[in-house]
């Protein structure tokens, strides 16, 4: 099904910049924004993957090792966390064939 929508030059202009820099159609721009306000990308899922273990490191060290209010439960789900990013790097990483298979995750299009 179409519908129509009436934009200025520079409108559409603008729509298309968007939707480029995104790597996605301007229907699929318009489309993701006015259904659920955010735009649906992809990534190669070893893309992804690196992005989850480097989210981990950085994690890693905002670890605190010499906070007193920490629990020994606490620090189990943090260390619980980053094992949990690390296996899903690990998991998107042996899944991608080529860059062919996607990994999606929503963008702000604003």
């Amino acid at each position: 099904m179409f519908l129509k929508l009436r934009v200025s030059l520079d409108e559409a202009e603008r729509f298309n910049v968007r939707a480029a820099a995104l790597g996605v159609s301007v229907s699929q721009l318009i489309r993701d924004t006015a259904l659920h306000g955010a735009v649906y990308v992809t990534l190669e899922k070893a893309q992804a993957g690196y992005e989850f273990r480097r989210l981990g490191a950085m994690l890693k060290h905002l670890y605190p090792a010499r906070d007193g209010r920490w629990t020994a439960e606490d620090r189990k789900k943090w260390w619980a966390l980053i094992n949990e990013l690390r296996e899903r790097a690990d998991t998107l990483e042996s899944t991608a064939s080529g860059g062919k298979d996607k990994a999606v995750g929503m963008v702000h299009a604003g």
